[in-house]
């Protein structure tokens, strides 16, 4: 297979920073403080490994609060918004400059500075910290203020989640290895990664305490130390490996210049125009979600497995990190529009979770640290669907269908959710041309209607009740609309499309959407299902520009709701306990903001709504490109009034992935009022 987008980066590699068009209007502040998105301004690389970034204190789940007034140090990875305690974490380097008893850790908030693939900040003892990477390695630059009290502390135990062990071994006054094991997100299973540090500058060891190293670095007349931090799911000798082949034959700067370079060429592939704070948004929430899955490749082309082993491919790359419980829902169905070949390499490495034995949640040899991996056959079937065809659906099918008659089933949420995975199976089966098990799978996927009449279907005063009758997050309203792939025999079943718009419509007036969880981010696009987009534009509209009412957290109805914008260009970015979820959030606010989300994963369609930009162009591979023009749009005239697509008139609610990626021009007209015809 052809690794078409990495050569290009390849060769931009080779040049000189480029402007930085798009990465301008990143903010990797916005989501940061506290339990609003739980978001960090970690340097990393599109899709990288290592993402190296402050941990504060106190800090949040991904190591880093806004307001926080002291860093803790600098740890190589972490997961942003997964809840829990979040995962990562691990070897935290400090700078120290004094006395090495009493760590001064104190910094000057507005000498802070983060964009994509770089992070730099002063300590209030003007000890200066620059921070890049590359896929697999990290990369420090600590300048002291004198040559005499320097020190640098590595915290060996350090971990967002529950730490299991560490090892050391000293290579020489340059070099170490590092090894580490923690667990994954909500202390499920359990990651290792391999570490091999070098220094430009001669260290010794002084002293050693649970688990901290107090190292003295020999200054002599420079006061910089350069650090280089590279990891491997392999072994210490592939981090040295890896570390030997790039990162040492590259300075800092040159390691700056090529993330900037990485991270413009990934976020052009969308031009939007329109407000300053949608941009600033969009291009902020576009970049969250290229920072997971990550590739975990090494120069000898091998790739730890969930099963302990190691193996090799020549054929793709392999990523792993996943958060599929979240992201199935929307932000593989637009990276594959953006980027087919990377798309390709993510269907391969889910494919192989099923070839190596993938655990449901996360398992006890993951290379990364990870999340869970429910519905991931859903997600391969979007892949599928959508043009992405070169990894082997019979040869992980035989263990989608073993791991889907295994999943345990205690609570009307689990139901809808297995009967999902029970269609993709169907769809899959039927593509392999295995015409008794689609039906027998469809029939099992249909089960859901009899836990639907019975829960779902009367509303009553159960309804609005979190974590009643055993939900795992959310209320009865919130996950009632959770059967995708069956809209029309929910319809069906209330009766009519006009008494399922209006109990619809009686949901959003009532604030019992909950935009801060996941069962329910679809539900703004089912009125286009009952005949009724105008009302899609109306909340999808509301949602994305103007005030709400939001009375859930992710466990508890709160008393007095939040009142303000959901999404917000500041580090407040999300509303109270939002998590990001890994990019499941940002990719929503991506999708919604260009008019159309994946309503339905698995069907290569898009339900339309209303853009919130003039014009989005979306660049397609072979020199083509996808415009998007909204006439008259505003804070008011909002409503689509109608479309036309290269020129002929539009009517469809929705848009399949092959009109967007054929290329092309589609045109809206907006007014004030609905268009009910």
């Amino acid at each position: 297979m052809k690794k078409i987008p990495f050569l290009i980066l390849a060769l931009l590699m080779q040049l000189p920073l480029q402007a930085q068009v798009f990465s301008e209007y990143v903010d990797l502040f916005i989501g940061t403080a506290g339990d609003h998105g739980q978001l960090d301004p970690a340097a990393t690389v599109p899709f990288g490994m290592v993402k190296l970034g402050p941990d504060t204190s106190p800090g949040n789940h991904s190591g880093y609060n806004y307001y926080a007034e002291e860093i803790r140090g600098f740890s190589h990875n972490r997961i942003g918004g997964v809840g829990c305690s979040g995962t990562g974490g691990n070897l935290r380097i400090f700078p120290g400059y004094g006395s090495y008893e009493n760590i001064d850790r104190a910094f000057d908030k507005s000498s802070e500075v983060a964009v994509p693939g770089y992070y730099e900040v002063f300590f209030n003892n003007s000890v200066n910290v620059k921070l890049t990477s590359n896929n697999q390695s990290g990369f420090h630059s600590y300048t002291f203020p004198a040559q005499d009290s320097a020190f640098i502390e590595m915290d060996l135990h350090s971990s967002f989640a529950r730490f299991i062990d560490a090892e050391y071994s000293i290579i020489n006054s340059q070099e170490l290895f590092v090894t580490v094991s923690a667990r994954n997100v909500c202390n499920f299973g359990r990651y290792t990664v391999h570490y091999h540090l070098w220094s430009d500058s001669q260290l010794r060891l002084a002293e050693e305490n649970n688990g901290k190293l107090i190292f003295i670095p020999d200054l002599d007349s420079e006061k910089t130390v350069s650090l280089i931090v590279t990891a491997s799911s392999i072994s210490e000798e592939a981090a040295r490996d890896e570390w030997e082949r790039t990162s040492s034959r590259i300075s800092f700067d040159q390691a700056k210049e090529r993330a900037a370079n990485e991270w413009e060429e990934m976020l052009s592939k969308i031009e939007v125009e329109g407000k300053e704070e949608y941009k600033t948004l969009f291009y902020t929430m576009l970049y969250r979600i290229m920072l997971n899955p990550v590739k975990v490749s090494n120069s000898r082309g091998e790739f730890k497995s969930v099963d302990g082993s190691t193996y090799s491919s020549a054929d793709y790359t392999q990523y792993a990190s996943w958060s599929m419980w979240d992201n199935f829902r929307n932000k593989f169905s637009l990276l594959a529009i953006l980027y087919p070949e990377l798309s390709s390499d993510f269907g391969h490495s889910l494919a192989d979770l099923f070839k190596k034995g993938k655990a449901f949640w996360a398992g006890y040899y993951e290379p990364v640290p990870t999340v869970r991996t429910e519905h991931t056959i859903v997600t391969l079937l979007d892949l599928y669907r959508r043009g992405i065809t070169d990894f082997d659906l019979e040869a992980v099918y035989g263990a989608m269908s073993a791991e889907i008659t295994n999943i345990h089933v205690d609570s009307p949420d689990t139901r809808l959710e297995l009967s999902y995975d029970y269609w993709a199976l169907s769809e899959i089966a039927g593509i392999l041309g295995k015409e008794k098990e689609q039906a027998l799978f469809l029939n099992q996927a249909m089960h859901y209607k009899r836990v639907w009449r019975e829960k779902f279907l009367t509303i009553n005063d159960r309804f609005d009740i979190m974590h009643g009758d055993g939900l795992y997050e959310g209320t009865l309203w919130q996950y009632r609309w959770h059967v995708q792939f069956d809209i029309p025999g929910i319809i069906e079943m209330v009766g009519s499309e006009e008494l399922f718009t209006e109990q619809l419509a009686f949901f959003f007036d009532n604030d019992l959407y909950n935009h801060g969880n996941q069962p329910d981010l679809h539900a703004p696009f089912l009125f286009n299902y009952s005949g009724a987009p105008w009302l899609t534009q109306k909340w999808v509209n509301k949602i994305l520009t103007k005030e709400m009412n939001q009375f859930y957290g992710t466990h508890t109805k709160w008393e007095t709701p939040y009142v303000g914008k959901i999404y917000r260009a500041q580090p407040e970015g999300f509303i109270p306990e939002m998590d990001d979820d890994d990019g499941t959030m940002s990719a929503w606010y991506v999708l919604a903001s260009m008019g159309m989300y994946p309503v339905l994963v698995g069907d290569a369609t898009f339900q339309r709504s209303t853009p919130i930009f003039d014009k989005i162009t979306i660049h397609l591979p072979d020199e083509k490109s996808f415009v998007i023009e909204t006439k008259n749009f505003s804070d008011e005239s909002f409503y689509i009034e109608s479309t036309t697509l290269n020129g002929e008139p539009f009517n469809e609610t929705y848009l399949t992935h092959d009109q967007i990626t054929a290329g092309g021009k589609m045109v809206i007209e907006t007014s004030v009022r609905p268009s009910k015809n």
